[in-house]
């Protein structure tokens, strides 16, 4: 039988999403087997998920519920690893002083329990839900020495997801003291310690990570390095959803240098990724999003263009909230050539008129927009 170190005290190598289902199988495989030991560690385990994967309520109840159980049953090492998962949501959710208060002294609790128990993998978790509390209450260098110290203990103790997740804190770290640079040399190591590991999966959110940083630090030639290789491994992995957020970051890059055409292209690339996987409501907001584009080139005829692809498009996919976007995106053009429209008008009798730009008015605007959609709709417009 696994030790309670063993059992508890785990950084998944996959996301959260398949972490917290085998999680959660593995709390209702001990409920049925009345194995109340297994239950309250497993409960442990959930709850980090949960909070991995934004459910901070239900988090801080499972971890507080698991806690309890802990104290009950007298599982040092379960209640150790609670404590840490306590402070791990406290940084990632909270944000008040009663936060900040628990999420320390949760972590501290614990960091004090595993030094007592000679428990090194505890001791390590400890610092690292400690470094966390630290970056998000804003103390860059604090962090980078705890996670440090993490780290050389996952690295003794081989164990690379760990490791891993250590070095994703140092870089959230030096983000916070304006360092990306440094934040990249983290990420960097961090993408390394999983392509040794064969984990294409986790490798590539390292290296879209590690592009970010680039993008922070004005280097655009290392960001698109990255994020060539994050694409490669994404599309090696057939994940069109994550390799579409790629591409939605090189769009970012290219409009951020003032590549308008490239970032329309990286736009593209993202209807036709879509297009390919048979996603009709992600292609449908694809080509919304290049409308926007257009929109904000102040292009007010290829944008109307495009959202009339994308009604084609969303027509197949019967998604009501993309319709609704297709819809406000509609307006916001229409909104865009009824000032076009108004501007000319005065500027083609500037020579008999003035007026000032602050006194120029729209009104009746909502209602023609609402009226304009209805029409379009009904007749077929698009």
């Amino acid at each position: 039988m696994a030790s309670d170190a063993d059992t508890v005290l785990v950084v998944p190598a996959e996301d959260p999403a398949t972490a917290l289902d085998a999680a959660q199988a593995e709390l209702s495989a001990a409920g049925l087997a009345g194995d109340d030991r297994l239950k309250a560690l497993s409960s442990i385990k959930v709850a980090d998920m949960l909070s991995l994967s934004g459910k901070a309520q239900d988090a801080i109840n499972q971890a507080n519920a698991a806690l309890e159980s802990c104290e009950d049953l007298k599982l040092d090492v379960g209640r150790g690893a609670a404590l840490g998962v306590i402070a791990r949501i406290c940084a990632a959710h909270g944000g008040t002083e009663d936060d900040v208060e628990l999420g320390f002294d949760s972590a501290q609790d614990a960091l004090r329990l595993f030094r007592k128990l000679k428990e090194p993998k505890g001791e390590a978790m400890s610092l690292w839900s400690m470094a966390q509390m630290e970056v998000s209450f804003g103390k860059g260098k604090r962090a980078v020495d705890l996670s440090k110290e993490a780290m050389a203990i996952f690295q003794e103790l081989g164990d690379a997801a760990a490791e891993t997740a250590a070095c994703e804190t140092i870089a959230d770290a030096y983000v916070t003291t304006r360092e990306p640079r440094k934040a990249a040399q983290a990420l960097s190591r961090a993408a390394a310690i999983q392509a040794a590991q064969g984990n294409k999966l986790k490798e590539a959110a390292c290296l879209h990570r590690l592009a970010r940083v680039w993008l922070q630090a004005d280097d655009d030639g290392q960001a698109a390095e990255a994020l060539a290789k994050a694409r490669g491994l994404y599309k090696e992995l057939r994940d069109s959803k994550a390799e579409a957020a790629v591409l939605a970051t090189q769009k970012e890059m290219h409009l951020g240098a003032g590549r308008f055409a490239d970032a329309v292209g990286a736009a593209k690339e993202v209807v036709s990724l879509y297009n390919r996987a048979g996603d009709k409501a992600e292609e449908g907001r694809g080509l919304l999003r290049i409308a926007e584009l257009f929109l904000e080139n102040n292009d007010t005829e290829k944008a109307m263009k495009m959202i009339s692809f994308a009604h084609t498009v969303l027509q197949e996919a019967h998604n009501m909230e993309a319709m609704n976007e297709l819809s406000e995106m509609f307006g916001a053009v229409r909104h865009a050539q009824a000032k076009q429209e108004m501007h000319r008008a005065i500027e083609a009798n500037a020579d008999f008129i003035h007026v000032p730009a602050k006194m120029v008015v729209d009104p009746g605007f909502n209602k023609r927009i609402q009226e304009s959609w209805k029409e379009a709709t009904k007749t077929g417009v698009f």
